[in-house]
């Protein structure tokens, strides 16, 4: 009976033990099942607020870059939207360096929007951080449509088996050098494909876009990019090239900055000077039409300095234009001689100097003389004269 007794107090104590068990399991399971459950973020705590449910499908950023200088951002509308904005920030950790918002207003199915901002922060501020975040966001509204985000630092791989040697932009084209990092004269280097990228922005505008896809490089390689249309006068202008590079990828963005002007060149083999006159031929070198004149000027060793002058025609980069000028009789001698390209400002575009001698005066007929049969011979004769110049040049 004792035996029973024993075994009738020591059944509590198990039950108690097995309940126990039990409730722990119970609370374990209900911890992990709430350590599960994911926490978004709150707005405005680093990550962008999420897109609006089913606004990426509407909304596609499509390229979005950025470095220290600058961040180009391309969207894709897939349907007509209203009051729309783009969103965009610079920073680093949690310090906002920078932030501009670009309103578009409205837009149409299949529009594709590309905008280029500059940070246009201190020269000097890579010293003070280590890493950055750009991020982009596109609301209509209140709502965000679409985000996206790119980290980069000071120490962030460049362009690594190809280098930009030189870029450069002006008033008629951009032209870009680049080359392999290594050369090597024992094997044939494998080829490094590129794709090339020119932006032309005028007033933070992008007025003109050019690409070029799938470039090798296996050595030294030039591109020149010609603006196929007319640029103002006394206009800032910067172009922007984005080189990427395939293996590995690898994108890099450069800039050239100038202020579009007129610009005409003399080509020097095709000017000819004698007893009769000149021939100048010139060429535009500017997509900034060039209106103005050419300007002789033949001082002798002895006596009155002579100016000559003919308009020439309107040029545009790479149109030529062959002036003729007739001497209204000069004295023998030697002269030198200046040629001037000249604006309507009076400025001085280009000029070449050269040497004439002349042996027997040729002289034009004055109105006052009586007989006109020698007046027309030596008019003719002038004539033929300059013909015989200009056709000097004719191959």
């Amino acid at each position: 009976m004792s035996l029973q007794g024993k075994m009738k107090l020591r059944e509590p104590e198990g039950n108690a033990f097995h309940f126990f068990v039990l409730i722990s399991f119970f609370t374990v399971l209900t911890i992990l099942t709430v350590l599960s459950i994911p926490v978004h973020p709150a707005a405005g705590m680093g990550d962008p607020i999420a897109p609006k449910a089913g606004g990426e499908e509407n909304v596609l950023i499509t390229d979005f870059f950025s470095d220290h200088e600058l961040c180009d951002a391309t969207i894709l509308f897939e349907q007509p939207l209203e009051n729309v904005t783009l969103s965009f920030t610079l920073s680093s950790g949690k310090e906002i360096l920078r932030s501009e918002n670009l309103t578009l207003g409205s837009v149409e199915t299949g529009e594709e929007v590309t905008k280029i901002l500059f940070w246009e922060l201190e020269e000097d501020f890579g010293k003070d951080y280590e890493s950055y975040t750009a991020r982009l966001s596109v609301h209509e509204g209140n709502e965000v449509l679409a985000a996206r985000k790119s980290s980069f630092s000071q120490r962030s791989p460049t362009l690594s088996r190809i280098k930009l040697v030189d870029f450069s932009a002006d008033s008629e084209k951009a032209s870009a050098l680049i080359s392999p990092t290594e050369l090597s004269f024992m094997q044939m280097p494998e080829p490094s494909m590129i794709d090339l990228n020119l932006k032309l922005l005028s007033g933070g505008e992008i007025v003109y876009s050019e690409s070029m896809e799938n470039i090798p490089v296996m050595e030294s390689y030039y591109e020149a990019m010609y603006w196929p249309f007319l640029l103002e006068k006394d206009r800032k202008y910067t172009a922007l090239l984005k080189v990427n590079s395939h293996s590995p990828s690898l994108t890099s963005v450069y800039r050239s900055d100038f202020r579009a002007r007129e610009d005409v060149e003399i080509l020097e083999e095709d000017v000819d000077v004698d007893e009769y006159g000149a021939s100048v031929t010139i060429v535009g070198k500017s997509q900034v039409p060039f209106d103005g004149i050419i300007r002789v000027v033949l001082t002798p060793e002895n006596g009155e300095v002579r100016v000559y002058e003919e308009t020439a025609d309107i040029l545009t980069a790479n149109r030529e234009d062959t002036v003729g000028i007739i001497w209204q009789g000069i004295p023998r001698g030697d002269y030198n001689v200046m040629v001037y390209v000249v604006n309507l400002e009076d400025e001085v575009l280009d000029s070449y100097e050269t040497a004439l001698r002349v042996f027997e005066p040729v002289e034009l007929a004055g109105p006052a003389e009586k007989s006109s049969g020698p007046g027309i011979m030596a008019a003719l004769g002038t004539f033929l004269g300059l013909a015989v110049i200009i056709g000097r040049r004719q191959p």
